[in-house]
């Protein structure tokens, strides 16, 4: 194997490796603890972390896609013209939608959370339904998010034996 094989896979798995862990530890142990803790913890954990996670985040999964479309060129007897037509090609071909899916609904839970993270500024919106909405939006968009990723790794994973 390529010296620069290697690195791009290391360039394209390490970066991968922190936005979905990233992906299912706000899914799965952050955000519903913050929502148990009450409004005033929230907020000052949202203030304190959402943008320095957005930032990572989102840096993490720029990298890993542009690295991603720069292995599917860089690959050995694999070219763009192969997604969706053999079994490389379909496992590429649906970790690659599936990512790009789980991107762009991460920017839109990003989204969500300054909001969330604004409204939970105002004390008289404590309790307010709209809160709670988009609390909901959230909680549904960073499950749906997880998943996405999850599929995205197991397809890609799975590439290289079909």
């Amino acid at each position: 194997m390529d010296t620069e094989l290697i690195v791009l896979r290391i360039l394209h798995i390490l970066p991968g490796i922190v936005w979905v862990g990233a992906a299912l530890y706000l899914t799965l142990v952050l955000e519903p603890k913050l929502r148990s803790l009450g409004n005033e913890i929230e907020r000052d954990v949202l203030q304190a972390i959402s943008k320095l996670n957005s930032l990572w985040i989102t840096l993490s999964a720029i990298i890993t896609i542009v690295v991603g479309f720069v292995l599917i060129s860089r690959t050995p007897g694999r070219e763009f013209d192969q997604l969706f037509d053999n079994g490389w090609g379909m496992a590429i071909g649906i970790g690659l939608v599936t990512s790009l899916l789980a991107f762009f609904l991460s920017g839109w839970v990003g989204v969500r959370t300054a909001k969330l993270r604004r409204a939970l500024l105002d004390e008289t919106a404590a309790d307010s339904s709209a809160l709670q909405s988009i609390r909901s939006q959230i909680a549904f968009g960073s499950r749906i998010n997880a998943v996405l990723v999850v599929v995205a790794v197991g397809t890609m994973a799975s590439a290289r034996f079909a």
